[in-house]
């Protein structure tokens, strides 16, 4: 019954993010920026944003053989992939990472308690917003100057909020997480460069749009639109990427029907490279890694 009553409340919202994006967009003149995007552009956004997900497998990766876990990098790769495609319909990324602690728990012949591959999972993803919180920090400080008066004290204030939010995170990585001391410098690594490609790829869709104008703006939104995604409240993130667009054109002096148009593509770009997750299976038994 609680199961329903989640799931419900998450449709509800997801319908509500939705229905506030289409009232405030202009889709024809959307659809128009759509239908004039150029193809290449649009290509090495897709590698890029594949080059994120490589690299985010292999910060889960290092969380995992902290653990011991007899994962090869290659098997890890195609169990991220798997559960990205159970993500684009389940809420927030939850469902690829109860797929993938089901699948270690199980077939590593439960070696290990559902709780350390929870820990492991879970803070994988915080090293990945620990990440995007500190690039966001940095893009912050760039665009601040571009800022009014008003706007610049706010910002500041922000940054210094972003960055001990993540010198915090780190000290309780460090000192209650031990186990994962040996691995901490290349997650953190991986974790960045996750959000890197991200917002690399972001910029590449933007170019493929013909935008030229107030590109800092627009991604430091993307990076916005990427935590709010992260959160649970909606079905794979849909809805709340536009949400944030959309409330960003309203306070800042971008274009509502072009970043918009960036949020779909990106999120065309999510599907496509999660669908490849449909055609990948994983072995019954775990092959040990020699990494």
């Amino acid at each position: 019954m609680k199961t329903a009553i989640k799931w419900l409340l998450k449709i509800l919202v997801t319908g509500a993010a939705l229905y506030i994006t289409f009232r405030k967009v202009n889709w024809s003149q959307t659809r128009e920026v759509l239908l004039h995007v150029r193809i290449l552009w649009l290509i090495i956004a897709w590698v890029l944003f594949n080059l994120s997900q490589l690299s985010s497998a292999w910060r889960l990766f290092y969380f995992y053989r902290a653990l011991d876990i007899p994962l090869s990098l290659a098997q890890n790769i195609k169990l991220y992939y798997i559960g990205m495609f159970y993500n684009l319909f389940l809420p927030g990324g939850i469902g690829g990472d109860g797929y993938k602690i089901h699948y270690l728990y199980r077939f590593s012949q439960k070696s290990k308690s559902l709780k350390s591959l929870f820990t492991a999972t879970f803070l994988d993803r915080l090293q990945g917003l620990w990440g995007l919180m500190l690039l966001l920090s940095a893009i912050l400080l760039m665009a601040s100057g571009r800022l009014s008066a008003s706007w610049q004290s706010d910002v500041r204030m922000l940054v210094a909020g972003l960055l001990w939010a993540c010198v915090i995170y780190a000290g309780l990585m460090w000192g209650l997480f031990r186990i994962y001391r040996p691995v901490f410098l290349q997650t953190a690594a991986a974790a960045l460069v996750v959000q890197i490609c991200q917002l690399l790829a972001a910029w590449a869709l933007l170019h493929g749009l013909g935008m030229n104008q107030q590109i800092v703006l627009y991604l430091i939104l993307f990076l916005c639109s990427s935590i709010a995604a992260v959160i649970p409240f909606t079905i794979g993130g849909m809805g709340a990427r536009e949400l944030v667009f959309v409330w960003g054109a309203s306070v800042l002096p971008i274009q509502a029907n072009q970043a918009i148009a960036m949020s779909l593509l990106f999120f065309l770009l999510t599907a496509c490279s999660s669908f490849v997750g449909a055609f990948l299976s994983m072995p019954k038994q775990p092959i040990a890694s020699s990494a």
